[in-house]
């Protein structure tokens, strides 16, 4: 049996191939590729009739068994592993409706090279416009929560030991910041994504006066690659998204990392809402955060898919190839929507986590994080260097855990005890002064102008980060409504090509 696909190939495609290389990939590919070429199919259509390149009669025929194939669905085309791939599927389709004479004129002017690489930018720009939107909702329900909690005093760690009193509220700007920056990695990648490759053919352009413009314009690319070999050779526009995205899974699984153990029955300082959480087969007291589990195992799957293609691509020849083009971004989409169903789930997260304010004034008075203010007061009020409070402080907590206080006990006579025991002398300060250096809530207010906890430092992140958000949403719902209305704008054209005699 001779090639289904080639005059050249003598020989059809070994069973063995088409049973464990070609018919999986056609399974798994195919209903993503399906949509994409019916689009791509209508720009090219529309540029081949526009440039004369084939006549208006011919191009509408074309057109109306593309509708026909589109309206019924993927389903519809029989997948044939001796055609070696989706295209070859969908174009035998287009041939078996419209007839060879003008099914097979489909393809003037172009190669599966080309067409593969504009498949795989059309699906890279929509998930990066699906990760966006996801990145704006979870940023503004980040803003409402934090502005909600703003006045919530907890005690703020580094090494996972108690450092200064700060309050979730800030946290949550923390966490805001690090998604701001996310957004603008991905959106900066946007622009090196949503370029038009169509017309480059296989590997060094086409003869037939082709105008790429014209279907940039009607696939709502912004402009055209600049090199027939790069456009089909290169998927760096997609190594570098599920770069981004990597970035975006570490950013909310460090947050659910807190979160996790903020829940914890030892910590006790935020709680859930059942609707969120798992349980036990056998342990029936078991209620299991397995949604903060699965967000933090996210980073690694996304960082995974990236690894994979960089390694897949390493040392490809720079053209097309099926290792460095395709089979290197194998895990490259499922990665992308893990990451857009991530962006819903950590919404939830932060929606529905809810601190316990009492519990985390009690450890922040408790556990001696406003330690680094008595210094501060020390220097302050009694003139010392900073490096001598440091050291009398520390003897300061030592003496209270000796003798079972907790920090906010620390009173005027254990600061003068250990000042006559350490320096040889008295430092005698007025108990209400020790009262609010001791005092975690006045300590967070204390901090103002550096970025810290303060209401004046939180309402001025708040405001910036409230602009920004809304400058980074205009942006990404700018480019969605130009992809759309080419959608709309080229279904209108095809349909009216389709009608004409």
């Amino acid at each position: 049996m001779s090639s289904k696909v080639s005059g050249l190939l003598a020989e059809a495609t070994s069973p063995i191939l088409q049973e464990n290389l070609v018919a999986p990939a056609l399974a798994r590919e195919f209903p993503a590729a399906f949509p994409l070429m019916t689009a791509i199919n209508e720009a090219h259509i529309l540029m081949l009739a526009e440039r004369g390149i084939v006549d208006r009669p011919t191009a509408a025929a074309m057109a109306r068994a593309v509708i026909q194939v589109a309206e019924e669905g993927a389903g519809s085309v029989p997948l044939d592993a001796a055609r070696e791939d989706p295209y070859f599927n969908y174009e035998a389709r287009i041939i078996e409706i419209a007839g060879p004479e003008v099914g097979g004129r489909t393809h003037i002017a172009r190669s599966r090279n080309d067409l593969k690489a504009a498949q795989d930018r059309l699906r890279a720009r929509s998930a990066t416009l699906r990760i966006l939107a996801g990145l704006v909702a979870l940023r503004r329900t980040m803003l409402a929560r934090a502005e909600l909690h703003a006045g919530v005093v907890m005690p703020g760690y580094t090494h996972l030991q108690p450092a200064q009193p700060v309050t979730f509220g800030w946290y949550l700007l923390g966490i805001a910041h690090a998604l701001e920056r996310d957004h603008r990695r991905i959106a900066e990648c946007f622009a090196r994504i949503d370029l038009n490759p169509l017309g480059t053919g296989a590997v060094a352009g086409t003869s037939f006066p082709v105008d790429r413009a014209m279907t940039a314009r009607l696939l709502g690319f912004s402009g055209v690659c600049g090199h027939a070999q790069d456009a089909v050779a290169s998927r760096d526009f997609l190594t570098e998204l599920l770069g981004g995205a990597a970035m975006l899974a570490n950013s909310w699984g460090r947050m659910a990392q807190d979160f996790f153990v903020m829940s914890s029955y030892e910590f006790a300082t935020l709680r859930f809402p059942d609707s969120v959480a798992g349980t036990s087969s056998m342990m029936p007291q078991k209620k299991n955060l397995v949604v903060l589990e699965n967000l933090k195992a996210r980073a690694a799957t996304v960082l995974g898919a990236q690894v994979a293609a960089f390694v897949g691509v390493k040392g490809t020849n720079f053209t097309n190839t099926v290792d460095g083009s395709s089979a290197a971004f194998r895990w490259a989409w499922e990665a992308l929507e893990d990451t857009i169903r991530g962006l819903a789930v950590a919404e939830v997260v932060v929606a529905t986590a809810e601190p316990e304010p009492e519990r985390m004034m009690a450890l922040a008075r408790a556990n001696f994080s406003t330690a680094t203010d008595l210094a501060d007061g020390l220097v302050r009020e009694a003139g010392l260097p900073f490096r001598e409070a440091h050291h009398l402080v520390g003897a300061i907590v030592r003496a209270a855990m000796d003798r079972g206080l907790t920090a906010d006990r620390i009173d005027s006579a254990l600061i003068a005890e250990e000042a006559e025991r350490m320096l040889g002398h008295r430092i005698e300060l007025p108990a209400d002064t020790v009262a609010r250096i001791v005092d975690p809530a006045a300590v967070a207010e204390q901090r103002q102008g550096s970025g810290g906890p303060s209401r004046a430092d939180m309402a001025a992140m708040q405001a910036a980060l409230s602009a920004r958000l809304d400058a980074d949403a205009a942006e990404a719902e700018a480019w969605q409504a130009r992809v759309a209305a080419a959608d709309a704008e080229r279904g209108r054209r095809f349909r009216e090509l389709a009608a004409a005699s």
